[in-house]
This record gives C-alpha cells, structure tokens and sequence, in this order.
C-alpha cells in the first residue's frame, strides 16, 4: 500500500495541494445518525451545563477529540443510557412507543417511571468513573501536550476549556446532564431527540452509547466545535511541525529519499480512518509471523520508510478518502472493499473516475441494490469523463491513471488487491469495448412492467427491455448470483458463491490479455444464473412478463463475456447453438398459438420448446428428435388451419419454422453444448423476429399483452 500512497502523495504535491497532518492520537468522531446522535454540551465558566445541542451529521464529521486509548478520549467522549430498565426481548419498542405516548401528552411521573429503573450514571458505576478519569487525566495530558512550548493561550477558546474542565465534578456533571436531557426529551415536538438518551427499554447489555462534545459558552471568535478550533487543537499536539518537510541535507534517507532516523524507522505505522472500511494499518510486517522473520529481515529491516515518508502516506489516504470527494477519487466496490481512482496529474476540480467504475456511495441498502448505478449510466459518464480528461491538455491528457482497490481481510489486515495504471486513450478504448460488448446481442423480445401507470386502466403495461451496460465493479454480483430451476433465488447463506470479486470486472476491462477471465466468468454465469434464464424464456414463449429483476443487465453480461472471448453478435447469430434457440422459440409460439385457438386459453405448465432447453445444453440431437415429436401435431394443425382467428400468424410463425429448419440442416451440431453455446441458445431464444413481417399483427399483439397487464 505504501507505493501506491507515494504516488499519490507525489501527485498531490506537483498539484500544490497541502493536506491536513492530523496527530496519530486527534481520531474523528464516530458516525452521527438520528439513532445514534452526537450531543453538544455547552458549559458555562464555573463548569456547569448551560444547554445541549443535537450536531448535524456534516457538522460531527468536521470534529476530532484527542483519544490516548480505546474509549477514553476529550473533548468527544461516548455515553451510555442514563437509565435502563430491562425487558424481555422484543418488548422494548412496544414499550418505548407507550412512553413516547405518554411524554407527548404531557402524563407522565418521571420518578415513578425511573423509580424501578437502573441507574446507569449512578456512583460507582463504570460510566461515572470513566467520565471522572476524562476530566482528571485525559483532559490534563492533553493540556500538558498543548502547554508544552507550543504556544496555547490560557485565554483562547481551548484554553478556556482546560481551565473550566479543571473545576467539573463528574457527580454534578452527570445532575446536570441528567435534567438537561430531560427537559430535551419533554420538549421535543419533532421527536429529534432520542428517549434512549434517558431511559434505554431492552435487555440489559444492549443499551446504546451516545457521543457527547464539550463546549464553551464563552468561547473566544470560535466555539470547541469548530474546523478552525480542531485544526488550532491539531497544529499545537504536533508542535507546529511543518506539513512537508522533505529535505535530505544533514541526515539518514528512507527508501523514498526523505528524512529518516532510525527511531522513526522501528515505530508503527498510523492508522487511518476510512469510510466503510474503518480503522487502517497502511503498513504491518512483523516478527511474530514466521514467513517475515525466518529470514531475519523484517519490518525496517526490510525498507525503509521514515516518518515523513509515513506521514505524506498518511496524508495522501485522507485526502483521497475525504468525504467531499466520495464518487470521484474513492467509492465502495464491495463488501469490505474501497476503490481509488484518480489521474496522475490532478484536476482543479475533480472528475468522476470512480463512478465511471461504478463504485457505489457510501448509503447502507443503496449499494446492496445497486439502485445507485440506475441513476446515471456507462455510456453517459463514460464519453463525460473522458472528455474531461482530454479537456486537461495534452500533457495531461498523456498522464497515466492510478487505479487501486482496498479490502477489509479481517479486523486486523487491509491489502491491496487491485493495482492498475491506464492512459487516458487505453481508458477511452476499453470503455468503448465494454459498451460494445454489453450490446453485443441481437434485438430482445422481453418485456417488463412499466414504471407509469395506463391512464384507462390504472395499471402498469407491458413495455420492452432495453438493454443497459453493466458497470464494471457491480459484474461480480451477477456472476456470483445464483438461481434455482424454478426461477427463484437460492434463500440460503449459499446463495452467493464469492468466485469473483469487485476488482475482476476491471480486469476483463483493463487487461489485454483475457480470454481465460472472460471463459471462467461465462462458465460460472451460464451455470448459476441457468434458473434465471430458464424462467425468463419459459415466460417469454408464454407471452407473459414475468417478474425477475434486472432483465436489462443479465443478457447484456452474455454478449459482454461472448465479446471478449471474440464471439462477435454478427457471427454467433448464423451458428447451431443460437438457431437452436430460435427454432425452440418457434416451437414455443406455435404451441402457444395452438393452445390459444384449439384449446381456448388453456396452457400446459410448459410449452414444448422451452420444456427442452435443459436438454438441448446437454445433447443437442436427442433432444431435437423429441422436439420434432413433440411439437408434431401442433406444426401439423398450423400446416392446414384455415380459420378466422389469428391466420397471419400462424402462417408468419410457420415460415419461421421452415426457415430455421433450412438454416439448421445445413450446419453441423454440436455433441454437447460449451458455456459459449448455452448462452447463444438462450440468446437465440430470446432474440426478436423480424418486425416487418408481423406489421399486420403489430396491434393485435399489443391489445394481448395490454389485455395481460390489466390482468397483473
């Protein structure tokens, strides 16, 4: 990790761009969110709470507190419930909502309500330990770093927050913070603040933990809760040491060519903290694993990297997973897993490389979706992007790409697994290959469910699929997918396999050579998603909609993995496997026709055709012998009906059967069909006829799957 951060830190500075050195121990707050608020104390001169303030979830991320060790920390520190009656599992929110009742209505005695409550605050308890050990100790060693031939000033705003914390008791804090909160909780008609601040209803051991920020009333141009006041805090822990500081002269060099002594060299590395990911350790070789020590080289042993070196890594990580430009330089690939994109020469303003990739925002239930790579699509912020690009100049334009990907191994280990530089024209090529290869399919005949409702009927109605190009990072979803027979996904915890990751769809993309990638993934497709298209033929022979989702992205990853195996649209469309598809499609409508007419609506479980696919993969003349058999008496009525009902098309599907006959008879089958193969078969199934010479039954058809959409 540490080369690709040089990179990037080289970048930043030929940029001119300074980031923000943040001291090892000054950590962010943890995530603010309605449930889990962070909840400004202002304090008055003589230490006493004056009022509480909720801090919007911008405003936190802005905010640092000083954090010597896990869970003791100031000016931030997390709390717990102040009270905590338990209760049964699953009868906590009952209750909650019976209280939130009573609150609202202003019927409620307090003393009563916490009379059989536990006293969380309470003398002796860890949390008021805990908050007197913050106002003694922890405030005090970070007064001392402050103090110490800095330069802090007793009367600035951090100042005065020392010297009033010197005088709190922790026994009146929690008085006043207990009749602070509950005066919130009273008057809160928007229902912004929590009733878990005061009593937590649930089982014991699972009330929440809340952050608190101290302030000072009388702050001095900036209140403690400020950029301004965190970054002052900052700049007087590490002692006004510059951001850069990469002369040579006069002392030891790292492997980078900086400043190093051999004190740096031996100490840890810094954590950083990134989005999603967490806590990360950009570099860790240590003794106690026998593969970095049995050769008696390790750690700095191994290379050298002093603590300017460290700190421009450290730096270059937070500028590039700084919020502002989430979708731009970083985004989430996957589970556990961050992208970085960005160019070597970098831009005033920044351009969205990662969502070209399609690395989604940081939004819970939005990535798990994929509702976010709906929004905008390839091809647009493809030519946006690489416009962009070439708008830099044409030296800059010339400049190579930096494309690296982060995973989560365990709580412990981060690693690079994806390490790539392009050129602006490699980039530009590879995004048109990859738009070209998602729209190498014939024209489909699937339809789903509008999004507008038909102003007579009320309802949605059928309209066609239109194929859409998968973003690169989100391939792997599909691929991992798997479906049963019956077109449903697998509900256990087997029904993702993890064969491909996040970064494999950059490779096929980026890579030259990739063939064997683009073999393995069809392989693997073809064979989990078999379900999925089985369902989506047999409803599609039906003239039915069916109600699978993401119709515009799964025959589009055929003709993408068909593409880069060199099985171009033009060619695979004249051979066996794909006119096998068209001739049980046939098949299927001209069941379907008879079924319709002769029978009167009444439909089998299966058409004929697509009740053979399983068996066309495994063995194409057999199961073309018993389709032939199958599907005799229905060719047979289609040759001689006359009647009224729908004569043109049985007479269109009927030229279509001869035609595919006469195409078939002429090529040589296949014993067994290859991946390659199945999916040409489902594409040929799937695939439109020609519209020209359906015209006369255009509006007919239509009227039919309108007639089905009322139905839906």
């Amino acid at each position: 990790m540490i080369d690709e951060l040089v990179n990037a830190a080289k970048a930043m500075q030929n940029a001119g761009i300074s980031a923000m050195d943040w001291h090892p121990k000054l950590k962010p707050l943890p995530k603010v969110t309605s449930k889990k608020p962070c909840v400004r104390i202002w304090l008055t001169n003589d230490g006493r709470i004056d009022d509480l303030e909720l801090l919007e979830p911008e405003h936190a991320a802005q905010l640092r507190k000083f954090e010597p060790c896990n869970g003791q920390s100031f000016p931030g520190f997390n709390v717990r419930s102040l009270y905590i009656k338990s209760l049964p599992d699953g009868s906590g929110k009952d209750a909650s909502k019976e209280l939130e009742k009573q609150i609202k209505s202003k019927d409620i005695d307090w003393d009563k309500e916490l009379s059989d409550a536990t006293d969380l605050w309470g003398e002796g308890t860890t949390t008021i330990s805990k908050i007197s050990y913050i106002f003694c100790n922890v405030s005090k060693s970070l007064k001392d770093m402050c103090s110490s031939d800095n330069g802090l000033d007793p009367s600035e705003t951090l100042g005065r927050l020392f010297e009033i914390v010197s005088k709190m008791d922790a026994k009146q804090f929690r008085d006043d913070y207990f009749e602070k909160v509950k005066a919130k909780v009273l008057e809160d008609l928007e229902g912004k603040w929590p009733l878990s601040l005061l009593i937590f209803l649930g089982k014991e051991g699972k009330e929440d933990t809340f952050s608190v920020f101290l302030d000072v009333k009388d702050y001095v141009e900036f209140p403690v809760a400020h950029d301004k006041t965190i970054k002052r805090l900052n700049t007087l822990m590490i002692g006004g040491v510059s951001e850069e500081n990469s002369s040579t002269e006069g002392g030891d060099t790292d492997a980078y060519g900086l400043n190093a002594t051999p004190e740096s060299m031996g100490e840890k590395f810094p954590e950083v903290k990134l989005p999603f990911l967490g806590g990360v350790i950009l570099r860790s070789q240590v003794k106690v694993i026998p593969a970095q020590s049995r050769y008696g080289q390790c750690e700095a042993d191994t290379f050298r990297v002093g603590d300017e070196s460290r700190k421009r890594t450290k730096r270059a990580l937070e500028w590039l997973s700084d919020r502002e430009r989430e979708g731009k330089t970083y985004g989430i690939a996957g589970d556990k897993e961050l992208l970085f994109a960005y160019p070597h020469t970098l831009p005033q303003k920044e351009i969205p490389l990662a969502l070209l990739f399609g690395a989604q925002p940081q939004g819970g239930s939005n990535q798990q979706k994929g509702s976010f790579e709906r929004e905008d699509s390839f091809e647009r912020l493809a030519k946006s992007v690489i416009e962009q690009l070439k708008g830099l100049g044409n030296k800059n334009a010339k400049a190579e790409l930096k494309i690296f990907s982060l995973r989560k191994m365990d709580k412990a280990r981060t690693k690079v697994v994806y390490y790539r530089n392009v050129t602006v024209v490699s980039l530009e090529q590879a995004s048109k290959a990859w738009d070209a290869g998602c729209q190498n399919i014939p024209e489909l005949d699937v339809r789903d469910w509008s999004k507008d409702i038909n102003e007579e009927t009320g309802k949605s109605y059928p309209i066609p699929v239109k194929v859409r190009t998968v973003f690169p990072i989100m391939l792997y979803r599909y691929l991992n997918e798997i479906w049963k027979l019956d077109g449903q996904r697998a509900n256990t915890n087997m029904s993702k396999v993890s064969v491909f990751t996040p970064t494999d769809g950059l490779r096929l993309m980026l890579d030259k050579s990739n063939e064997a990638l683009a073999a393995h993934m069809l392989a693997h497709f073809v064979r989990n998603s078999r379900g999925y298209f089985l369902k989506l033929c047999s409803g599609t022979g039906k003239n039915e909609v069916t109600s699978l989702p993401n119709k515009d992205y799964y025959p589009g990853i055929l003709g993408l993995l068909l593409f880069f195996l060199g099985e171009k649209k033009e060619v695979f469309m004249r051979e066996c496997a794909f006119l096998l598809g068209r001739c049980l499609r046939v098949a299927d409508e001209i069941h379907r026709l008879y079924c319709e007419i002769v029978r009167k609506g009444e439909f089998p479980s299966q058409l004929c055709g697509s009740s053979m696919l399983v068996g066309m993969m495994e063995s194409p003349a057999t199961s073309l012998s018993q389709l032939a058999m199958r599907s005799a008496p229905y060719v047979k009525w289609a040759r001689a009906y006359h009647g009224e009902n729908k004569p043109k098309l049985v007479y269109y599907w009927m030229g279509q059967w001869s035609e595919v006959a006469d195409q078939l008879h002429q090529l040589e089958w296949p014993r067994r069909l290859t991946p390659e193969a199945r999916a040409q078969l489902f594409l040929g199934y799937l695939a439109s006829f020609p519209k020209s010479d359906k015209s006369a039954n255009t509006d007919q058809v239509n009227a039919e799957s309108i007639t089905e959409g009322e139905q839906r």
